[in-house]
């Protein structure tokens, strides 16, 4: 599983949500160039902050979407996001343990 975060305290929390629920977890990355590069390793899935810098994430969104790579968005930024990406699930941060369980989850459609 891919996060991509540029806040430390966030990225360090959805890493131990994520964690804890049984997934590895690749990065955190913070910035678009990092963010794909790391999809070379094949992610599942993916987490992704909206404002990342300067940067928004959709490029990534863009790739993972082309890639086949479920992802959600784990952001305050969630008005920024545009009509072809407003379909994927949402976590509006601060987003809790079951929020960012069950946005993984029915990104995943694993039902759980």
């Amino acid at each position: 599983m891919l996060v991509v975060e540029d806040d430390y305290w966030v990225a360090a929390t959805l890493v131990e949500i994520i964690s804890e629920a049984g997934a590895e977890v690749v990065g955190p990355v913070d910035c678009v160039r990092d963010a794909l590069a790391a999809l070379d390793s094949l992610p599942h899935v993916a987490s992704l902050d909206v404002q990342l810098g300067s940067e928004t994430s959709f490029p990534i969104a863009d790739e993972l979407d082309r890639r086949g790579v479920p992802f959600i968005f784990a952001t305050g930024a969630a008005s920024m996001i545009p009509a072809v990406h407003a379909s994927r699930p949402i976590c509006h941060k601060p987003a809790s343990r079951e929020l960012v369980v069950g946005a993984l989850c029915r990104a995943l459609d694993a039902g759980c």
